[in-house]
């Protein structure tokens, strides 16, 4: 489970790399994002707010929106951050043509138009925006995807 200490309700925002994190680079991130978190406000409010790196490929931020609401700033300092990370490291967390599919022990990035090949695989959702979602339904049967019907 992730994100314990917040609410199932809490906003999430998921972040697809354009490639596996090295090992150092997954160190980098987490330090990145427990600065970023620490100082997460939305009009001079501190957010309660959490950060993680999920297997190689995935950053999640998460608000728990109960105490204070992420605003247009403060979700805007975010995607900023997000930017300025991938630069540094020189990956593209904004490529929505990309998937990521696991089977059993093997994960890998494919191009959006290949989904259909991958009908007995997993697909990692990234467009679940509340920590319940993420826990629920963040890895998800292609078959059972909307984007397959986009194929």
């Amino acid at each position: 489970m992730y994100f314990q200490q917040l609410s199932n309700d809490s906003k999430v925002w998921v972040y697809q790399s354009d490639r596996p994190f090295t090992n150092n680079e997954k160190s980098f991130l987490s330090d990145q994002l427990n600065e970023f978190i620490a100082s997460w406000a939305a009009h001079g409010s501190k957010l309660k707010a959490d950060a993680i790196v999920i297997n190689d490929y995935f950053i999640v931020l998460a608000v728990d929106e109960n105490l204070a609401s992420a605003s247009g700033c403060s979700i805007d300092s975010s995607v900023k951050f997000i930017k300025s990370i991938g630069q540094h490291l020189n990956i593209d967390f904004f490529n929505r043509l990309k998937l990521v599919v696991n089977k059993d022990t093997e994960t890998k990035m494919i191009h959006f138009s290949d989904l259909s090949q991958y009908t007995d695989w997993n697909l990692y959702n990234t467009f679940v925006n509340t920590v319940d979602q993420l826990n629920k339904s963040f890895l998800i049967p292609v078959e059972q995807s909307e984007l397959i019907k986009l194929v």
